[in-house]
């Protein structure tokens, strides 16, 4: 049922519209009533046409002209006048709807500042944009729901917060969209068991992250970094595009000992969870409020250990108080693991302050070759 407040005027005819009736009555031309009125044949047009409002002098001449109170023309065309705004404001009213549906699921402004859309003037151009990025012949975000019911399975806190998840869903579909354009290998699952097994041996290899991203590529692994939007707060992600995983790392904290716990994280969840192909995982790894699910527990524990975390805490255990960069890079050599890897381990479980969580980390995203970075086109 349409509310009384939805429910809109007819058109209204302007004052043109009555005068042109009282003309054909007497059959005057145009010419004869400016002649009549005493006005240019260009004035007489615009009135006809509703182009040239009716003043109050005006008013009267057409009331002596056509025997009629000069409020009568006055009314006609403010009410005509008022019509023409109400239909200016339904259309403003029309766009900022479309605008509010997009800007509260789309981080607009921080996606044109990406160039993951282009800049627009208008509504129509921004809602051109925003069905190019989905793929969309219309506007649909019934589709973006369907999604996020998907990815709220294991992110249940999340369903609450509506900006966080409808950003990260956007994030999802860019880099659904960016997977599109990387090069694409037979996927071999036994290969990738294999390299998982010793991932550790890259982090203390001179250029381990341009090895390990190359070797990943070769079993058949999608991998490339995508910075997260505002609001998302993502380390990394895990789908399946066509038959071929893809991990995705953003650079949230551009450290080492990330980088190599997220991709450790992720190919946990490739190897373990992934079966289907419309199924994504998106990761906050630092988020502790979150109800984590079985599913992150086990990417944890697995990364966990091939990172040799327990073996970490084993070996530190008895020197944590007067614990010195010596002993950890003693421990980094005895594991064969990178001391960022241990020094990020430790202020994870508050065994030393996070104020040493910058010792061994350089920034991890100038060691990652640009053919694994996304390009504007």
């Amino acid at each position: 049922m349409v509310k009384l407040n939805q429910l809109k005027p007819a058109k209204q005819f302007g004052p043109g519209y009555f005068i042109k009736e009282q003309m054909e009555i007497r059959e005057w031309t145009q010419a004869d009533l400016a002649e009549i009125i005493g006005v240019t044949l260009k004035h007489i047009n615009k009135i006809l046409n509703d182009k040239q409002p009716i003043s109050l002098d005006m008013a009267k001449v057409l009331g002596e002209v056509f025997d009629t109170h000069p409020k009568y023309w006055i009314n006609l065309d403010t009410s005509y006048r008022l019509w023409l705004d109400q239909e200016k404001k339904s259309q403003k009213e029309m766009d900022a709807d479309m605008k509010a549906e997009i800007f509260a699921r789309m981080p607009i402004k921080d996606m044109v500042k990406k160039g993951w859309i282009p800049s627009f003037k208008n509504t129509l151009e921004l809602e051109a944009s925003v069905r190019h990025f989905w793929g969309w012949k219309v506007l649909d975000f019934n589709k973006v729901d369907e999604l996020i019911k998907d990815y709220c399975l294991t992110r249940k806190s999340e369903a609450y917060n509506q900006f966080n998840v409808y950003y990260k869903t956007t994030w999802y579909k860019m880099a659904m969209n960016v997977a599109e354009s990387f090069p694409k290998t037979t996927y071999n699952s036994t290969a990738l068991k294999s390299l998982y097994d010793r991932i550790h041996e890259f982090t203390i290899r001179e250029n381990g992250v341009k090895h390990f991203l190359e070797e990943l590529r070769n079993v058949g692994v999608i991998f490339f970094v995508l910075p997260h939007l505002q609001k998302t707060y993502l380390d990394g992600a895990a789908f399946i595009h066509d038959k071929n995983p893809v991990i995705v790392y953003t650079g949230r904290y551009k450290r080492v000992d990330n980088f190599w716990f997220t991709i450790a994280h992720e190919i946990a969840h490739v190897l373990k969870h992934l079966s289907k192909g419309g199924q994504f995982i998106l990761d906050n790894l630092k988020d502790k409020t979150d109800q984590k699910s079985k599913l992150e527990d086990e990417a944890n524990s697995l990364a966990a250990d091939k990172l040799k975390h327990d073996q970490i805490l084993d070996y530190l255990e008895p020197y944590l108080n007067y614990l010195t960069t010596m002993k950890v890079e003693e421990c980094a050599e005895r594991l064969g693991i990178h001391p960022s890897i241990i020094i990020g381990k430790l202020a994870h479980d508050e065994k030393i302050s996070y104020r040493n969580i910058h010792l061994y980390n350089e920034n991890v995203l100038d060691e990652i070759p640009d053919e694994f970075y996304w390009k504007r086109k």
